[in-house]
């Protein structure tokens, strides 16, 4: 299937690793230009190295340019910088990919103030931002693609991940009622909904759960594959080809939904 996506301009938040260096890697084979963005400079390289080889092996001199940004999405002035550098050296962004990570696990009980505060920025605040800052833009070329990332948190919440399951039913929000408005201009807004991928923020809870626990790695990685119908959980990639496939011409006619990848944990109905 060709996905149209040769010569766009994609923002990717949070690139440097775990779903968002996957979902550059496969936006540079599709012959798009990628900026990526995330806050540490060493890793942000890196990867931005190996998108830019992807891009040149898949294809060749047609390959598109990809361009490292550090700035932390909580940042207002980084990001605002950030999102025009990006313009500027790689033309208007065509497709934005709303990714900043989780917010650190905890029950109730673990979580004061000043940590409901910090994840509201991180969750909330900064996807309202990348909007802000790109989708006007989108909307005036009646051309765009915006996928946010959020959480299986959001049909179901997840054990110890109060902030996320939480906060993120609001970044769901958003892109059900932005897709609304903007429809009428040939701008698309989707999100998904990842279950347990194999991604170093899963890795994060899986050290988490051993601590609180006692258990071994695969004691509670068993745990979670026994809840998952699938039976294992799932790569990075996996998620990226879905939210690719979202960023393209031919998903077109998808907007406002949450997709949920998650091997058929959540049971509900809807």
């Amino acid at each position: 299937m060709e996905l149209e996506l040769a010569g766009r301009t994609a923002l990717v938040t949070g690139g440097s690793s775990g779903f968002g260096r996957a979902v550059a890697l496969r936006l540079a084979t599709e012959g798009a230009h990628v900026a990526l963005v995330a806050r540490g400079e060493a890793n942000l390289r890196a990867a931005a190295d190996e998108v830019a080889r992807a891009g040149a092996t898949a294809r060749g001199t047609g390959a598109g340019r990809v361009l490292p940004l550090a700035a932390d999405v909580t940042d207002d002035a980084a990001m605002t910088a950030a999102v025009a550098q990006a313009t500027r050296d790689l033309g208007p962004i065509d497709l934005l990919l709303v990714n900043a990570g989780g917010p650190p696990a905890g029950n109730f009980a673990d979580l004061d103030l000043a940590a409901w505060e910090a994840a509201y920025r991180l969750t909330i605040e900064s996807a309202v931002r990348l909007c802000r800052l790109v989708a006007p833009g989108m909307m005036e070329r009646r051309r765009g693609r915006i996928v946010c990332i959020t959480s299986v948190s959001v049909r179901q919440p997840v054990e110890n991940l109060m902030l996320s399951s939480v906060l993120r039913p609001a970044v769901q929000a958003l892109v059900r009622t932005l897709a609304l408005e903007a429809a009428p201009f040939g701008v698309t807004v989707n999100a998904v909904a990842p279950g347990f991928h194999l991604t170093s923020a899963v890795e994060r809870l899986i050290t988490r759960k051993q601590e609180q626990t006692g258990a071994t790695r695969e004691e509670v990685l068993a745990g979670w594959t026994r809840e998952i119908p699938l039976g294992r959980l799932g790569e990075a990639d996996e998620l990226a080809a879905l939210i690719v496939f979202l960023m393209s011409g031919p998903a077109g006619y998808i907007t406002g939904q949450s997709i949920t990848s998650d091997g058929g944990w959540v049971r509900g109905t809807f």
